[in-house]
């Protein structure tokens, strides 16, 4: 069970992004802008050795 605010995101984020629905890229738009979620990918991608998203 995830109980960090943060953690859930990323799970929700990825859950989201295995399924299509109406309104998917809306949703997928309004977790990436928020600074937390993009911060923890990035994150997650330098300690793969990755280069950090750019986010427009």
């Amino acid at each position: 069970m995830l109980v960090l605010p943060g953690q859930g995101l990323i799970t929700m984020l990825i859950g989201l992004s295995l399924i299509p629905f109406p309104g998917k890229h809306r949703i997928e738009r309004d977790l990436l802008s928020r600074n937390s979620v993009r911060s923890t990918l990035n994150w997650i991608r330098i300690k793969a050795n990755k280069e950090p998203f750019i986010f427009d």
